[in-house]
This record gives C-alpha cells, sequence and structure tokens, in this order.
C-alpha cells in the first residue's frame, strides 16, 4: 500500500523522524495526480496561482513540536491557572446568568451515560427514557410558567425571544414587532439579527425615570399592524413591570403579549398565564445550569394551547401504544425536515437536551420549597445590599424599588471604580452605559 502523503506535500522529516504536520486530507501521490490532470492543473501551484501570493502558504506552517502526554497536561494546567474562579472573588455581577445553589446530587444524575452521551434522539420512539425526560421538563415550564404548553427547549434565551416573535408573526400575519427597551441587550441584538432578513419593522419603547416600560409610549404606537409585544419582567434592570396591564392593552388591538422572564421569579410572581400573556419565554440557566464562563444554556418556550401548531423546535407527547402502555413520542413536527421549508415553523432541528433535563432533575431535587427559598433569598439579599448602598455617599439609587435580584445604582466614574473594586476581589457589578448611553455611569448588580 502507499503511503498516504498532505495536499501540500511535506518530505523533510524532522529529527524524530516524523512530519511535524499531521495529514488532513489522506490522498496517495498518485490520487492527487489524477486530480489534477482531470481539472487540467499541472502541479499544486498551478491550482492556487490564481490567489494573490500573500494569502498563499509559502514554508511550512508555524506548527510548534509536538508534546507528550505529561508535557500537554502540564501546559493545559498553565493555561487553565490563568482564569480567575468566580468562588475567589465576592460577585454581584447578573444581568442574565445567576449564581445558585445547586444541589451536589444533581451532577452525577445528569452525567449517566444515559443523560450525558444520548444528545438528542433522532430515532425518537427507540429513546423512550430521554422522551420522558423531556416530557417531564416540559411538565416542569408548564407549571411554572402557568402555560398549557411547552416545546422540548431552544438554544438559549436570546434564541427563544427570537424564536417568539417569529412565532407571533405567523400567527397574526402582521408585520410590526414593539419592544422594551428594557430587555436584555443581548436578546435584542438576537431579535434584530433574526428578523433583517424580512419585511418586518421594530419598534422600541422607552423606560422611565423609575426604569418601568412606559405604557404611555406603548398606547401611541400601538396598531392594526401589531404583530406582538415584548416586555421582559423582570426586567434587564431587574424591575418588575405591570404584566397585567401590559398584556390586556395589547389584547385591545389583538396583539399578543411576549415575556422574558427569570423562571425563578415565578415561584414569587403571579403565573403570566394568569396574567393574560400569550407566550413566554427565558433562559434556563438558573434552574440548575453552572455559570461556566457563559454557556451552555437552554432557552424556554411556553404559550397557549391555541398556538400549539405554531410553536418552534420539539414537541414530546405522551400516549398509550397498542398494548394500552404509557408511551413517548415527538408529536407535531413542523420542522424543515419534515415538511416544506416555507411551511416550517422554524429551522431549528435539535433542542439542549442535556440541558433541559439538567433543570428537570434540578427542579425535582429542590421542590416547590426549595425554589421557593432560592427566589426568596434572591429577593432579600438584592434588597439588603440596595438599602446599604444608601448609606455610601455620592451613590445614586434612582430607580424603583419594584425589583427582583437585581438593580442600577450611579456612581461618578463608574467603569474606574469597578476597576478598582475587582482589585480587591469584588466584581462589582455590569456597567451598562455601552447599551444604555443615557444610564451614565450606571452598574447593574444582583
Amino acid at each position: 500500500m502507499k503511503p498516504h502523503t498532505r495536499i501540500l506535500l511535506q518530505k523533510k522529516p524532522t529529527k524524530t523522524g516524523f512530519h511535524k504536520n499531521m495529514p488532513y486530507i489522506l490522498n496517495t501521490e498518485n490520487d492527487i495526480k489524477e486530480m489534477l490532470r482531470v481539472i487540467g492543473a499541472q502541479n499544486l501551484d498551478d491550482l492556487y496561482k490564481h490567489l494573490p501570493s500573500k494569502i498563499r502558504l509559502s514554508g511550512e506552517l508555524n506548527i510548534p513540536e509536538g508534546l507528550s502526554e505529561q508535557e500537554v497536561k502540564q501546559s493545559v494546567r498553565n493555561l487553565a491557572g490563568k482564569n480567575k474562579p468566580l468562588d475567589s472573588f465576592n460577585s454581584f455581577l447578573g444581568a442574565g446568568l445567576y449564581d445558585h445553589y445547586i444541589p451536589s446530587a444533581l451532577a452525577p444524575l445528569i452525567s449517566r451515560a444515559e443523560f450525558l452521551t444520548a444528545y438528542t434522539p433522532y430515532q425518537a420512539e427507540c429513546s423512550q427514557g430521554i422522551l420522558q425526560a423531556i416530557y417531564e421538563y416540559q411538565s416542569y415550564i408548564c407549571l411554572l410558567t402557568g402555560m398549557d404548553v411547552s416545546n422540548a427547549s431552544l438554544f438559549d434565551g436570546a434564541s427563544s425571544l427570537a424564536e417568539s416573535v417569529l412565532m407571533s408573526l405567523r400567527i397574526t400575519k402582521r408585520n410590526k414587532v414593539i419592544i422594551s427597551s428594557a430587555i436584555n441587550p443581548e436578546y435584542k441584538k438576537t431579535l434584530y439579527t433574526y428578523l433583517s432578513g424580512f419585511n418586518f419593522k421594530i419598534q422600541e419603547i422607552d423606560f422611565n425615570t423609575q426604569g418601568s416600560t412606559n405604557i404611555d409610549s406603548l398606547k401611541q404606537i400601538l396598531d392594526e399592524n401589531t404583530a406582538c409585544f415584548a416586555l421582559q419582567s423582570p426586567s434587564f434592570f431587574g424591575i418588575i413591570e405591570d404584566t397585567e396591564k401590559f398584556s390586556s392593552l395589547a389584547k385591545e388591538k389583538g396583539v399578543l403579549t411576549i415575556l422574558v422572564t427569570n423562571p425563578i421569579s415565578l415561584c414569587l410572581l403571579k403565573e403570566p398565564g394568569n396574567c393574560g400573556v400569550d407566550i413566554v419565554c427565558g433562559d434556563g440557566q438558573v434552574l440548575g445550569g453552572s455559570i461556566s464562563l457563559g454557556g451552555p444554556s437552554f432557552g424556554f418556550l411556553a404559550t397557549k394551547n391555541e398556538f400549539l401548531r405554531q410553536m418552534p423546535g420539539r414537541l414530546v407527547g405522551k400516549t398509550v401504544d397498542r398494548e394500552n402502555k404509557t408511551a413517548y413520542c415527538l408529536t407535531l413536527q413542523a420542522r424543515e425536515q419534515h415538511i416544506k421549508r416555507e411551511k416550517a415553523t422554524s429551522n431549528i432541528c435539535s433542542n439542549q437536551s442535556l440541558n433541559a433535563i439538567q433543570s428537570a432533575i434540578y427542579l425535582s431535587l429542590m421542590g416547590k420549597d426549595g425554589l421557593t427559598k432560592c427566589a426568596l433569598y434572591s429577593l432579600n439579599l438584592a434588597h439588603y445590599f440596595y438599602e446599604h448602598l444608601k448609606e455610601v455617599e455620592k451613590i445614586k439609587l434612582n430607580f424603583s424599588q419594584n425589583f427582583f435580584n437585581e438593580f442600577i445604582w450611579q456612581v461618578d466614574d463608574a467603569r474606574a471604580v469597578v476597576k478598582k473594586l475587582y482589585k480587591e476581589k469584588i466584581i462589582a457589578g455590569l456597567t451598562i452605559d455601552d447599551s444604555y448611553p443615557g444610564l451614565k455611569n450606571g452598574i447593574l448588580s444582583c
């Protein structure tokens, strides 16, 4: 058998007797000659001559010598040592990811091979255990939100908002979207990206001096062309919005209300399903997910029965088989690999199964009382912190005290203050003037 070589040949051996670079495309010399002959090129240089010389590789790739296993381990340890674990700081950073207590039993349970290696079941009905676990997850989300039906999860909180908006556009056949500017800025960017290729109009309404979404602004622009109004409660600023008042106003014009929410807060606040909300979405990281440098997480989405057929992503249903035994199956599969593309509810072919199931295990371990305690601690400690900041000279607390687990405070030269506190092992929060220039020197702390 003839030896294999690379497309870019390197015949000079290293001092170890092996090539520096492992073959990437395993073609023999004869394979390469035959392909060059068919396309009419004399050699590899001839093949690439149309490319500018400045972007063509001259000489060998700048790849260091290989390392032994022991050397690789030490190198990775040194690299990891540059990271500073959150536990070594007193952190008040929230803004979408939160450091909650996670029961010790969660890690070994979710690490079981049945969950960890299953990924997304493609031969779904053969994966009864995974489907049952996803069904339990969906049931928990419905209990928390007070909605009728939940999908099997989405990529993250930002995509769950974008998919909710697309869902509302399909339902209403209208072309205008109104959103609160107090929604997480990253979620808004994702939404704008999702809709950038369509002829849809997005309008933002500002917040008032207390940090709440301005309902008078909504009244002025709400019309018969509006598909949905999306707000966040608790908002990006931590403010608890009057969801019922907003949804009631939207309903008068036949407009759907989309609520982005923190599922932990729903242990203390009225269920969105009882506030007239049509679609509830958000990020599930708070339900047993670690912060882990920002991911991975999952997005949740729940809605009313009447909108079930327009819901994106996967949906697990419960039924009985021909022996009258309980069985689980994927149902209403209106995704692009099942029906014509233009009729698909989304291009989501998968879901965050592992993360969603992790949240179901977390909720089962915490129980109703445990989750309520978690919400109460978040609420009480944030307000305790707020009250003590009042005592600090030169700190302004201008927004409403009607907040859940985070709030805005302002101080002169906020970035310098944050930097100085960081040196003292304190992460003060997130400076927000990049996203909200009107809130100069604002810091969001949880």
